[in-house]
């Protein structure tokens, strides 16, 4: 089952995927502002009887599901060794950390599939890209055991981490390299966690003008979702709908010799399985 937050006509809607039609929520009796009132409430979307629900028949934008999260976006960083090993190249100290590494990222809005992502050069020369596995908390969550974790997951989207470079050397750490507006894309839905999807197991890739970039799969990973969420609970309350995007893999633009950073017109394709792709371009 699949959530989305669509624009059709003059409206805002969600719409539930559910066996391989959309249908509104609004119309099962439903009426939430945006996802984020949708997980705030915690409602089972697994128990609602789908076969009254009105069909989505028309032409519709996809909209980001959640264009403004309540918290900043908590990152995982280095948590591939292909991408550790891609950044070494670039720096003789090694990147390689035996706890997780942590970091935020702002995002006033977050763009959607098939919104231009703008090129920003005027802040930065070294606009690159990084796909990631986007992990939501359905519930509040403290002290919670590596084993429990399924139980805090609403779901998970398909993220684009879009990274200054430049930035990120001159400030001498992630945060503004990476939260400038324009830097954030998600979507094109929530896979909803039915407790039975195996999100350590996923195919991960990116295409940049058909050239495939990265290509990975979630079981990659240095620490699990379930390590990170467990990890992060142990220092910090996690409220219900939290970000966390969980690392990327190698095939970065900074990795290649010579580096290839976005550039203007560039189609960006990152897919993540059983959750779909999101398809951007940049900006001029």
């Amino acid at each position: 089952m699949k959530v989305y937050y669509i624009k059709i006509e003059s409206r805002n809607e969600i719409a539930i995927e559910h066996d391989n039609q959309l249908y509104y929520l609004s119309s099962l009796g439903y009426n939430f502002k945006d996802i984020n009132e949708l997980i705030e409430s915690e409602l089972d979307l697994f128990s609602l009887d789908y076969s009254g629900g009105q069909k989505v028949d028309k032409d519709y934008k996809i909209l980001s599901p959640i264009i403004t999260p309540s918290q900043d976006i908590i990152c995982v960083g280095m948590n591939y060794i292909d991408h550790i090993k891609e950044v070494e190249k670039n720096n003789e100290e090694s990147k390689y950390n035996s706890d997780a590494v942590y970091f935020s990222k702002r995002a006033n809005k977050i763009l959607a599939t098939e919104e231009d992502i703008p090129l920003n050069d005027e802040i930065t020369d070294k606009l690159d890209y990084e796909v990631e596995l986007a992990a939501i908390i359905s519930k509040d969550c403290r002290k919670v055991n590596s084993t429990e974790v399924n139980e805090y997951i609403y779901g998970f989207s398909i993220f684009n981490d879009i990274s200054a470079r430049d930035l990120q050397e001159k400030h001498k750490q992630w945060y503004c390299g990476k939260s400038f507006d324009g830097s954030s894309v998600m979507g094109p839905c929530i896979l909803i966690n039915d407790k039975y999807v195996d999100y350590s197991n996923l195919e991960i890739k990116t295409f940049i003008n058909d050239e495939i970039r990265q290509n990975n799969n979630t079981r990659n990973m240095i620490f699990s979702v379930n390590d990170i969420i467990s990890d992060l609970s142990e220092k910090m309350t996690l409220k219900k709908g939290t970000i966390i995007i969980t690392g990327t893999p190698s095939g970065v633009g900074l990795g290649y010799k010579p580096p290839k950073f976005l550039k203007a017109g560039d189609k960006i394709v990152m897919s993540i399985e059983k959750i779909g792709e999101i398809i951007n371009y940049i900006g001029y």
